[in-house]
Formats: structure tokens, C-alpha cells, sequence
């Protein structure tokens, strides 16, 4: 049993580190690493390469979170046997950092890969619709106003957290809720999620980061 769920969280990093952005750029002789912003997630795919592939590789970042997290949340309780348990949301929390980190951190791209945001909600929508449509609320009300693509996601990465604390308890029935792992996992991913927005924060700060209001950054 144990060997299976290694596996199965190994290969979840491994389909989280498939860089679809690098291969769209590669496909259409660019590297996405060398244009725009430099990075290869959906947004830098849509300025450089055009909307319809931007779209394509925010859909298939999306479906590398959704996918083996959903496959985790139902094959998992025939592994472990209590999908209330520790030891059943233990493992779908691995899933989903693993899943998180080989897209951030690509093996295939010398462990350099996308801010994560595309992937992150793929892996809310699997894991908790009313979180995800929370931080997803929060990205659209904030792109809305701005147009800026890194903005809406920092203050959706902020959403994610909170919703994340305030829908799971911490204590049942008078002990420590394995529920406290998703509210680990939502703080910290939020976090790298920040923490990968840095050159994005210093732009907002000095006012040159770039709108989809207009063709110059504002």
C-alpha cells in the first residue's frame, strides 16, 4: 500500500512539472523563458504567444492540478479505509503539494518553472469548490478593476488563505482536526504563491507593471 501511494505522489509531481507554457513556446520556435516576463504560465503564454494559446495552457495547468488530486480524493479511501482520517488526508495534502511544487519547481526545467497560479486552482476546484470560488471571486473582482493579471492573483493567493482558515476547523470534538493539514497546505502555497510574485510586487510598488487596460504598463 505504501509503495502505491509513493508512487501515485511521485507521479503527481511529475505531471504537475510537465511545462506546457515552454512547450507552446517551443512549438511556436520561442522560448517563453527569453519573452515578455520570462515566465512560462498562461499569462506570459497569452502576451507573447497569442490568446488562444494562452487559454490552452491555462486550461491544461488547470487540469495537471484538478486531475490528480480528484484521482487521490477517490482512489485514495480504498488505500487507507477512513477518509476522514489522518493518514487519508495526510497523503491527498502530499498530492497536492507535490503537484504545486513539480510546477513551480520543474524537473524538467532545471527546477524553474511558473508561478503556480493556474495549477493551484485546478487543485482548489478538486479539493474544495467553495475555496476556489472564494479566491476565484477575489481574482475577478480585482482583474475587473485593474487588469492587472499578477495583482488579481496575489490578492486571490490572500482569499485562498483566509477561506481556507475560516471553512476548516482546527479542533473536533475537543483534539487537533486532520483538517489542519488543508489549512497548512492553503497558508503555505498561498505563500509561495506571493513569494513567486516578487518582481511582480516590485513593478506594482514602482507603477510599471503591466495592464491589460493598456498596451503600455502603467
Amino acid at each position: 500500500m505504501i509503495a502505491w501511494i509513493v508512487l501515485y505522489i511521485a507521479a503527481s509531481y511529475l505531471v504537475g512539472a510537465v511545462p506546457f507554457g515552454y512547450l507552446a513556446g517551443r512549438i511556436r520556435g520561442l522560448d517563453l523563458r527569453r519573452e515578455g516576463s520570462c515566465n512560462i504560465g498562461a499569462t506570459n503564454a497569452w502576451r507573447v504567444l497569442g490568446w488562444k494559446w494562452g487559454l490552452s495552457v491555462f486550461a491544461l495547468d488547470f487540469l495537471k492540478g484538478f486531475v490528480p488530486v480528484f484521482g487521490a480524493l477517490n482512489w485514495l479511501p480504498f488505500l487507507t479505509g477512513d477518509a476522514g482520517g489522518w493518514d487519508f488526508n495526510a497523503v491527498v495534502v502530499l498530492v497536492c503539494f507535490a503537484v504545486v511544487l513539480g510546477h513551480t519547481y520543474t524537473c524538467f526545467l532545471g527546477f524553474r518553472g511558473g508561478k503556480g497560479v493556474a495549477t493551484t486552482a485546478g487543485v482548489l476546484f478538486a479539493l474544495n469548490p467553495v475555496v476556489a470560488c472564494v479566491a476565484l471571486g477575489a481574482w475577478l473582482v480585482f482583474m475587473g478593476i485593474s487588469g492587472i493579471v499578477s495583482l488579481a492573483s496575489l490578492v486571490a493567493a490572500v482569499a485562498m488563505i483566509a477561506a481556507g482558515w475560516w471553512f476548516y476547523p482546527l479542533c473536533q470534538g475537543g483534539a487537533v482536526s486532520p483538517q489542519i493539514l488543508y489549512i497548512a497546505f492553503f497558508t503555505v502555497v498561498g505563500a509561495l504563491v506571493i513569494l513567486k510574485h516578487r518582481s511582480n510586487i516590485v513593478r506594482l510598488l514602482n507603477g510599471t507593471e503591466h495592464s491589460f487596460y493598456s498596451k503600455k504598463s502603467k
